[in-house]
């Protein structure tokens, strides 16, 4: 891959936090392609709908990881 963006940050909004669901722009992201970390737990952060959070799309959009509440 010649400069490629391997990853893009975005900002989304949970929609649904049992199973966790995101949104960005007209997509829905499903519980089974968001990643949040297990630090998230431990520290007391919580995610509920509503919550707008800053995601690390992984290259092909297979994975999100949700990096922060904002």
């Amino acid at each position: 891959m010649n400069n490629a963006d391997l990853t893009t940050m975005m900002y989304g909004t949970v929609v649904n936090s049992n199973p966790m669901q995101i949104q960005i722009e007209k997509l829905i992201i499903p519980s089974s392609k968001i990643v949040v970390p297990s630090v998230f737990a431990k520290v007391g952060i919580s995610l509920k709908t509503g919550d707008k959070v800053l995601l690390l799309r992984q290259h092909g959009g297979q994975l999100f990881f949700v990096l922060d509440k904002v």
